[in-house]
């Protein structure tokens, strides 16, 4: 054999390289998000930074930067500096402050430093001075505030409704700031915390994350509503596109006449694959909002106008939308099943008296069950990470009745709902949210990520037990 390098060697060898570069690629994106989303409930140590004027400042690095400088000899250097969140928002709008690296005369970790974690305005970071109740100072100092506010936190919600419950808390350089304790969700010192007890509190940040509402415009709290609304979604869109989907798959294969017509539809269903989501969006907001939910108002809900109440963007329109997207990747997934089902198996079944439909439902259906799972694996996936025809249907940055609850008719379709997607959106990229809101994106995508890996997987095995199910049935046949 000769060692001449051929076409068909670079070609492997490009495809391959080509592969593992989108793969590197892929993995890195994953691994900045995990990363980044798995930090945000880990206990930082607060840092009070001594700077050469004078001032103090009290907070956590986050990163660390150099710029390049030029001196006055023409000489050029790389100055660093450092990126501190300083929590208190009402003081540091951004929440956080740039300190150059030559500015900083000392530092320390403070053991007696707390974070207070409130329900509006974010994080407070200081010290405890004293502990006030009805305007009276029932503690005072670190060891006695903090004790004070554990013993009575088992009723501290009760407490809160009766009395006038407050802490007062001093910045670094001094200053004092008075905090309602009907605002603090928590407080919790970090640098005096051992191994076990930044652990617990990992563990409770990530189980309150997952099961409590978004709180101080989404920059904080959980995702709860988000996690169900997106669940009742992906569901309602299923039960709405795998009948349709089916059932068009199976005209198209098993009963069409091949024709003009049937060239019509396939070409209607490959175009329709390829039209952008955000024209599905304008097509559900005229559409199903506009007309069917506006006819359903005028028909139904007359006392209610000019408010409308399904004329109006809202899950189920959004659920509808979603199907229309999904409904040529459904389609697609079926008909290749049933091209790929032997003749043997429909002339065995014919051989035995079956009818048509008796060997489309007993024989062929069981059969192609793996195709239809595969054609709901893509479509779940498609629909948990589309946001853009969501944005203008229904999904919103925060609604605070769930499209489930107790009130009758018990299932409201027509609200709005929180959608993981969409909440990456408005966290990650709306100019009110600022970096501030960063951590939560990360987390959200992350969280997502995790949904529909888990939701391909649980698909995926259940696809490959069928398969060596009916493989195994038509071997022994």
């Amino acid at each position: 054999m000769g060692s001449k390098w051929s076409k068909d060697d670079a070609l492997i060898w490009l495809s391959g390289g080509g592969l593992v570069l989108c793969f590197l690629m892929v993995a890195g994106l994953v691994l900045v998000i995990a990363v980044q989303g798995l930090a945000r409930f880990w206990p930082q140590d607060l840092t009070r930074y001594v700077l050469r004027d004078g001032s103090i400042i009290l907070g956590h690095e986050t990163s660390r930067a150099g710029v390049r400088t030029i001196g006055s000899a023409g000489e050029r250097s790389v100055a660093y500096r450092l990126r501190v969140e300083t929590g208190n928002r009402e003081r540091y709008p951004q929440g956080y402050v740039w300190l150059e690296e030559a500015r900083i005369a000392g530092q320390d970790n403070p053991r007696e430093a707390v974070v207070v974690e409130q329900v509006r305005a974010g994080e407070i970071f200081g010290f405890l001075d004293s502990f006030v109740d009805d305007g009276a100072v029932v503690a005072r100092g670190y060891d006695a505030v903090r004790a004070h506010y554990q013993a009575q936190y088992p009723e501290l919600e009760r407490l809160r409704r009766q009395r006038a419950l407050s802490i007062v808390l001093s910045s670094a350089d001094g200053r004092q700031h008075t905090v309602s304790l009907a605002n603090v969700r928590h407080i919790y010192a970090p640098n005096a915390m051992t191994a076990w007890d930044r652990i617990r509190h990992y563990a409770a940040g990530a189980w309150s994350f997952l099961w409590t509402p978004p709180r101080d415009e989404n920059r904080h709290g959980g995702v709860f509503p988000a996690i169900f609304g997106t669940a009742a979604m992906v569901i309602l869109m299923s039960v709405v596109v795998m009948p349709f989907g089916i059932l068009a798959a199976l005209y198209l294969r098993e009963y069409g006449s091949p024709g003009p017509f049937l060239n019509a539809v396939r070409i209607a269903v490959n175009s329709l694959a390829g039209v952008p989501s955000i024209v599905f969006g304008v097509f559900g907001l005229g559409f199903f909002v506009y007309f069917l939910g506006g006819t359903l108002d005028r028909l139904f809900y007359p006392e209610d106008l000019p408010a409308p109440t399904f004329g109006q963007g809202g899950i189920l329109w959004c659920a509808l939308t979603l199907a229309l997207l999904t409904l040529p990747v459904v389609i697609v997934a079926v008909e290749e099943g049933l091209a790929g089902v032997p003749l043997k198996l429909r002339e065995a079944s014919h051989a035995l008296g079956a009818t048509r439909f008796e060997t489309l439902w007993r024989v062929v259906v069981p059969v192609v069950l793996p195709s239809i799972l595969t054609g709901l694996i893509l479509s779940v996936a498609r629909a948990a990470g589309t946001v853009a025809p969501l944005m203008i249907i229904g999904a919103v940055a925060f609604a605070p009745e769930l499209p489930v609850d107790g009130v009758w008719p018990f299932v409201h379709l027509e609200r709005e709902f929180m959608h993981l997607g969409y909440h990456i959106f408005d966290t990650g990229f709306r100019p009110a949210g600022g970096e501030a809101a960063l951590p939560m994106a990360y987390t959200t995508t992350l969280l997502l990520l995790v949904i529909v890996v888990v939701l391909n997987a649980a698909a995926i095995g259940l696809r490959s037990r069928l398969r060596r199910l009916y493989s195994l049935s038509a071997g022994q046949a």
